[in-house]
């Protein structure tokens, strides 16, 4: 019966993505059906041998039932194995080490709670109710763990391991699984060789009383024997729970904490942050920018500020975020708890905005966990709060893609389960447009009654598909330019998760990849792309790395072989086709062809993929016509060690070309970067006065001023140039960034800042 279980199972995941491949979706999901299976099989072998009254030793019974019930792990391998070799192996090895680690180990556990369970109730369908709620048990600690504490990661005997977010693609075999399997395996061996000693083999029963009761040698030797080893695992099982944390298998609020180190304390803030860190220089700043969103999102959500602080945790990097509560690039909220949980980046903070309102949804939310039950409301009421954009507004992303044919179903991913079908960039977008929609037109009061449950109808006296219709009306007819909806398609192209193969070994090939290239570990880096690329040959992250990685180690003929392939593929996105020209360009200009090299950096500037590479394209093409200097900027510009020492290039000429307006704005960004603010603004007011060549760069340095004037506390001029970027605005999206900056600033100013 088993067997036939875990065969059934294994042939239906075949069908379902992300679960149709020997990986560790597979694995944890066959421990889940393999634990109740194993366990309830073996209850019913005990109570029919006990009802038939024979007669087996506890230890030996133990080795010949977990044996057998290993040996049906065999045969889901093999049909997840079959059709993984069909359709393409992703990773074999590490597929089958999740599946030794994960169900191989609960199997173990199932065998011994089953036997436990079965000589404790003498009827079958008591013993069954015990196992039963015996996982359960395990179940509801394991959810306990995830409501009480930070992490959203999870270690359990049956599931093995809950890595935390969907987004977060990276799953590996890590130290500490190794160590949480082990605790597993010993709490099976405490558990046997306790209640193996108190088993009475003729009765078919368990007496707790002859745990410490002395027997006649040889036998009393083997007991002794077992005592000794149930008291080993024992005390083996209190070092693990005393040192939970610093294994990284149950971390709670104050380990966190401690291991930061860093707390700043504002009027409605616990900010808790690594000193060793970036962010401890920068937490004065970062923390009046909490108190900045704070304000904004009160104002715009029409709530009353919450009674206690909200707990902000910024992590050093993504791995150690990944470490202590297990998200790498995402970032999450606790709206029940008052607290959210951020990567460190750069000022301002591109997601902190989005999760505070999560934080604050409480006041309005569901009576669970302050959000929405329909999670489409729920993510969506923080990107319409949050209202960032990235060239265009997510009304206009979402207009592109209803004329792309990329938008799904909106009433699909308003839905609980509905909005994880799709990427998460369109889903997001779509319903934070429609949100947004919906407060403009009808008000936020309205929206708030909305919200906890998705009673549309309640609310607004009108059905979701009427609301949806009036929002795709207005969307549709906002007007783009082909350009945008050249953006869109690359932006919005990704599909989901559920939708791409080998999605976790590409992401983790990729990760190691870019881990590689920034410690100039070119050769290294180039083997895992080009490995990425074997499993998904086009994947965008792996072609762009990969080029990048060819050029760096100065392997010019494959990196112009690739760039030429990116550029001949059909329906290539439009940001590696950008990639590809500037790296052609780049390689003209080290083989002496100026004409070429320009040819290539107005190809890549006609496609305007993004403001940053128009503006590299821009300032290579006005440098290339400074004959007499032209040299020493582009070998800055395509220096690859440390730029800070080589701009000492571009410094010296500007001394022999004075009305070069890029290199001063080179220059002054360079020591922005360098967070030499002071030092940075003459040289971006030289290049404001040259005027330079191009409305895009001249914005970019009018951003730079106003942000080294907020910087260095001087609001007024910050708020002067941040206007005048407003003005010279030609899109809807970037004047509303310049009158966003023009309002921190004001904010600072008025508020000590």
């Amino acid at each position: 019966m088993a067997v036939g279980v875990l065969i059934f199972t294994a042939v239906i995941m075949t069908r379902i993505p992300l679960l149709d491949d020997l990986g560790f979706e597979f694995a944890m999901t066959v421990a889940v059906v393999a634990a109740y299976a194993i366990g309830l099989m073996n209850i019913s072998l005990i109570t029919s041998w006990r009802t038939h009254q024979q007669t087996m030793a506890f230890f030996p019974m133990f080795w010949l039932l977990g044996g057998v019930s290993l040996s049906t792990l065999f045969f889901p391998y093999g049909v997840m194995f079959f059709k993984s070799w069909m359709s393409g192996l992703c990773n074999v090895l590490e597929g089958t080490a999740f599946y030794l680690l994960l169900p191989g180990i609960t199997v173990v556990w199932a065998v011994a709670v089953g036997m436990v369970c079965a000589l404790l109730c003498r009827k079958r369908l008591y013993a069954s109710l015990l196992f039963v709620g015996v996982t359960l048990a395990t179940y509801a600690l394991a959810v306990y763990r995830i409501l009480a504490n930070p992490p959203v990661f999870v270690y359990n005997p049956i599931i093995g391991y809950f890595p935390g977010p969907i987004y977060d693609e990276v799953v590996r075999i890590t130290p500490t699984l190794l160590i949480a399997r082990s605790i597993d395996l010993v709490g099976v061996i405490a558990l046997i060789t306790g209640f193996g000693i108190c088993v009475d083999a003729a009765a078919w029963k368990i007496r707790l009383g002859s745990l410490f009761f002395r027997y006649r040698w040889p036998e009393e030797a083997g007991r002794s024997m077992a005592r000794l080893i149930c008291l080993v695992a024992c005390i083996f099982l209190v070092a693990a729970y005393l040192y939970r944390a610093p294994l990284g298998i149950v971390i709670d609020r104050n380990y966190i904490q401690q291991t930061l180190g860093g707390h700043k304390q504002t009027a409605h803030f616990d900010i808790y942050y690594d000193v060793n860190a970036e962010t401890a220089r920068h937490i004065d700043l970062i923390a009046r920018d909490h108190e900045y969103q704070f304000a904004r999102l009160v104002d715009f959500l029409d709530i009353d500020p919450p009674g206690q602080r909200i707990r902000s945790y910024i992590y050093a990097s993504a791995d150690q975020k990944k470490r202590l509560m297990g998200a790498r690039y995402t970032s999450l909220e606790r709206p029940g708890d008052d607290e959210m949980h951020l990567n460190d980046a750069s000022f301002p903070h591109p997601v902190m905005k989005h999760e505070l309102a999560h934080v604050l949804s409480a006041s309005f939310g569901n009576t669970l966990y302050g959000g929405s039950y329909k999670m489409g409301f729920h993510e969506g009421m923080a990107v319409a709060a949050d209202w960032r954009g990235d060239r265009l507004t997510p009304h206009q992303w979402s207009r592109a893609m209803r004329e792309l044919g990329l938008a799904p179903p909106l009433e699909t991913l308003i839905g609980t389960i509905g909005f994880w079908t799709a990427a998460s960039s369109r889903s997001y977008t779509l319903c934070g447009s429609f949100v947004r929609f919906l407060i403009e037109r009808y008000g936020v009061t309205l929206f708030k009654k909305a919200f906890p449950e998705g009673e549309v109808d309640r609310a607004y006296g009108q059905t979701l598909p009427a609301l949806i219709h009036q929002w795709e009306t207005y969307v549709d007819s906002i007007a783009l330019s082909e350009e945008d909806l050249r953006i869109a398609r690359q932006r919005f192209l990704q599909p989901s998760i559920f939708q791409r193969r080998c999605p976790h070994e590409v992401a983790a090939l990729n990760h190691r990849a870019r881990q590689a290239y920034q410690n100039r570990r070119y050769p290294e880096s180039i083997r895992l792309f080009e490995q990425a690329r074997m499993l998904e040959p086009d994947n965008p992250s792996s072609l762009r790395g990969l080029l990048y990685a060819t050029y760096r180690n100065e392997e010019y003929s494959r990196t112009d072989t690739l760039a030429a392939y990116m550029l001949a593929r059909p329906g290539q996105l439009v940001g590696l086709l950008t990639d590809a020209y500037l790296i052609q360009g780049d390689l003209s200009w080290k083989r002496g062809d100026v004409d070429t090299a320009r040819e290539r950096y107005e190809q890549a500037l006609s496609l305007h993929g993004s403001d940053r590479v128009d503006r590299e394209a821009l300032i290579k093409i006005n440098t290339l016509e400074q004959e007499d200097i032209r040299d020493d900027v582009l070998s800055y510009l395509m220096a690859t060690g440390n730029q800070n020492a080589q701009v000492i290039l571009v410094s010296e000429a500007i001394d022999r070309a004075p009305d070069f307006a890029a290199g001063y704005y080179l220059i002054g960004r360079r020591l922005y970067l360098a967070e030499s603010y002071a030092q940075a603004l003459p040289y971006l007011v030289q290049a404001d006065s040259l005027s330079l060549p191009a409305p895009l760069l001249q914005r970019e340095n009018l951003r730079l001023m106003g942000r080294c004037y907020l910087y260095e506390a001087e609001y007024d001029q910050a708020i002067e140039h941040f206007q005048r970027l407003s003005e010279n605005s030609t899109s809807v999206w970037m004047r509303g960034q310049a009158e966003e900056w023009v309002m921190r600033c004001l904010w600072f100013r008025e508020n000590g800042g």
